[in-house]
């Protein structure tokens, strides 16, 4: 498949697409979901999970238990603090954790997300809007809105609800082993 055909297909430039497969840019997790579905790969398949299925989401789940992950060499990475919410509105609770300057730009996707500053500092960019945001900031951001995200020096943790899934977990594979890293 040449890069302009699984642009088409994923929706993401074909120069974007190039620079990810040289190394000189890195996915965020809409951008690596995107990707997957245009490719027919469930996204789960490049992270590991072990334990059997349980029917519903467990009522506590410890931080050893949590999913951590970070997609290819971001430096962002993001803590699913209750795996998924079937017969939810909101799909995924996460803890998104920015290093000091980190900046992510252009993220697109078809669900909802509400955001909470845990920590330190972020600058929201929506549709080409800025706002600074500190601790006890909130923000939602809206189907399809073009998104980005500047941590301060200092960085931020930031509590994310999203309405759309962007890790599938197919059958034999519930209660996902901590990763720091997936590739």
């Amino acid at each position: 498949m040449t890069l302009e055909e699984l642009s088409e297909r994923c929706g993401l430039s074909p120069g974007f697409l190039s620079q990810v497969e040289r190394g000189r840019s890195t996915l965020s997790i809409v951008s690596l979901a995107a990707i997957c579905r245009a490719l027919n790969l469930p996204i789960a398949s490049l992270f590991s999970a072990s334990g059997p299925l349980d029917e519903r989401p467990p009522r506590v789940r410890r931080e050893a238990d949590q999913l951590h992950i970070r997609i290819g060499g971001s430096p962002i990475s993001y803590r699913y603090l209750t795996g998924q919410l079937p017969g939810s509105p909101i799909e995924e609770l996460l803890i998104a954790e920015f290093p000091p300057g980190c900046e992510e730009r252009d993220s697109v996707h078809e669900g909802e997300e509400f955001g909470y500053i845990l920590e330190g500092e972020i600058t929201l960019s929506v549709e080409g809007e800025e706002e600074p945001l500190s601790t006890g900031d909130s923000y939602r951001i809206g189907r399809g809105e073009r998104h980005g995200y500047k941590a301060s020096s200092e960085g931020a943790k930031v509590l994310m609800a999203v309405t759309q899934r962007f890790i599938e977990i197919g059958e034999g594979e519930r209660n996902p082993v901590r990763r720091e890293e997936a590739r």
